[in-house]
């Protein structure tokens, strides 16, 4: 009898058990999350990442010394005396805990690099004088340094697993008055091309970059776009000022060879091809009535400029201009596959193979990548 209860009991309390398993199933997996739900978990992720991220944020102030004309009092006579001035404000972030700043080639071109001077503030209010280190010559990149240790470092992501849609939040220095201001956003676009142009009017091409529309403003420039994970996925660097909250960053991918390179070497080392190219679409392939609509064509936009360098590995390995460099040893050049990111897989003395297309013929070629000097 005293078993029999024993047994009743236990298996009283075994569909006890069952019972709230069940609900919390119900709950949990039945039950749909509610929107507040949803938006709590994202703030809350949101703001986990930018705590996580802005203790290597940096704010740039860049000077340079420019002439200024006073008047000699005894004599009246114009004198030319040289003042320091702040030339353009702007962000970085550190990438080694020694030091290593990554930020826009644009924002250190507003001094000349023999007489200016780089102030880096951290997020701590802890000031430092940076040293120049290198510029990159395929992309709006250059690395700054600053000299200490244990350093907060950035953690850096995967720009390759980016979806339109994807929330993404912009880190800097907005119009160089508000330190470490953020804005969020979503991916709104991925692979674009444009050209951009400086403070100084200086233009440059910048290929597959990320869209987004969280909102990047002056000061920006050279601040990380994080993901939710508070990871680097891409480098913040323009903006269309023709429409509203369109901005554009480097994919975080296209600057690790940048970050390898410096770390290696203590310069940044590119492997060249020697072309000047546009990205094709569909659109721009019909209008110019070219035989395939996808591809890297080789193209001057200035008539001064050749579209094959002199000497480059592209004029040693027969390219012409014209051409359209459709695929890379099998990989396709469409989409995130730009001749940029594709070149950039590879090192300088590496041998690529080319797929090109040559008014109606199709032809391969092999080149041996040259390095940018």
């Amino acid at each position: 009898m005293k078993l029999k209860n024993e047994l009743f009991f236990l298996l009283l309390a075994l569909c006890f058990g069952a019972g709230i398993f069940g609900a919390y199933l119900f709950y949990t997996q039945g039950h749909p999350a509610t929107a507040r739900e949803y938006v709590l978990d994202e703030e809350a992720a949101s703001i986990m990442a930018i705590k996580k991220v802005i203790p290597a944020v940096v704010s740039i102030i860049v000077y340079d010394w420019d002439d200024f004309v006073t008047l000699d009092s005894p004599t009246g006579k114009p004198e030319v005396r040289k003042q320091r001035q702040a030339k353009l404000k702007g962000t970085g972030f550190l990438i080694s805990s020694d030091g290593f700043i990554v930020t826009n080639k644009h924002v250190v071109d507003a001094a000349d690099r023999k007489t200016g001077e780089y102030r880096v503030i951290l997020n701590s209010g802890k000031e430092y004088y940076a040293q120049y280190i290198d510029k990159d010559p395929m992309n709006d990149l250059a690395v700054l340094k600053i000299f200490d240790k244990d350093l907060p470092v950035a953690e850096m992501g995967n720009s390759d697993n980016l979806e339109l849609g994807s929330s993404v939040i912009a880190i800097g220095n907005a119009l160089g008055r508000y330190e470490n201001s953020a804005t969020k956003g979503i991916v709104s676009g991925l692979g674009r091309s444009l050209f951009a142009s400086d403070i100084n009017g200086n233009t440059e091409a910048l290929d597959n970059v990320i869209q987004t529309d969280a909102k990047i403003n002056i000061g920006n420039s050279g601040g990380p776009l994080i993901d939710l994970a508070g990871r680097v996925v891409g480098i913040n660097v323009a903006i269309d000022q023709a429409g509203s909250a369109i901005g554009f960053a480097i994919p975080i991918n296209d600057a690790r060879p940048v970050v390898t390179s410096i770390r290696e070497r203590g310069r940044i080392v590119r492997p060249a091809l020697g072309v000047r190219y546009i990205m094709l679409t569909p659109e721009m392939a019909l209008d110019n009535e070219l035989t395939r609509s996808t591809g890297a064509w080789i193209k001057s936009g200035d008539s001064e400029v050749p579209a094959i360098l002199p000497d480059s590995a592209a004029a040693k390995g027969g390219l012409k201009a014209g051409d359209i460099i459709f695929e890379i040893n099998a990989i396709k050049l469409e989409g995130k596959n730009t001749l940029l990111s594709v070149v950039q897989k590879y090192k300088p003395g590496d041998k690529i193979g080319l797929k090109i297309q040559r008014g109606d013929k199709i032809l391969i070629l092999t080149v041996v990548l040259g390095e940018f000097k």
